[in-house]
């Protein structure tokens, strides 16, 4: 559904519930006057990925320099976008309670849940489709090497 038809299909019920892409996000969308609870986290979206494509063709065309303008570019436009979109959810979600909006976070079983049979589609559309196998077991390497990470270089979520 696109996102201009999902305010819509809420107010007239097709929707029970919605999350488009972060809080300030669904804010913008006006998703709190209709529906009065967020939960988190998305799971559905765990990051927010942009694109830039290009012809092949015309890229190569480009000189190193042009080519470098554009790679710069496109990285300085998913930083900000990655920052701001980070530093505004704090507040927005904050403002929940004035809007009539409560704010949950999914019980862990559930996400446990949510995570094993994710894993269960995941595999079966890796069965079918050598292109997503290819990219799932690369995503699944890079997670194990940034659990490490995570594990070492971050304070535990329950750390005050």
């Amino acid at each position: 559904m696109a996102g201009g038809e999902i305010f819509g299909a809420l107010e007239k019920g097709t929707l029970d519930a919605t999350e488009y892409s972060m809080p300030a996000i669904d804010e913008i969308l006006g998703f709190y006057k209709i529906a009065k609870y967020n939960l988190f986290p998305g799971w559905h979206q765990p990051s927010t990925s942009t694109h830039f494509m290009i012809n092949l063709d015309k890229w190569n065309a480009l000189s190193s320099a042009d080519q470098a303008l554009f790679e710069m570019a496109c990285t300085a436009a998913t930083m900000r976008a990655l920052t701001t979109g980070e530093a505004l959810q704090g507040a927005q979600i904050k403002s929940f309670e004035g809007k009539g909006v409560t704010a949950a976070k999914l019980p862990d079983d559930v996400i446990a849940e949510l995570k094993r049979v994710a894993g269960e589609v995941m595999a079966e559309e890796a069965a079918k489709d050598a292109d997503f196998k290819r990219i799932w077991e690369s995503q699944q390497a890079f997670h194990a090497d940034y659990q490490v990470w995570k594990e070492w270089g971050y304070l535990p979520r329950d750390f005050n």
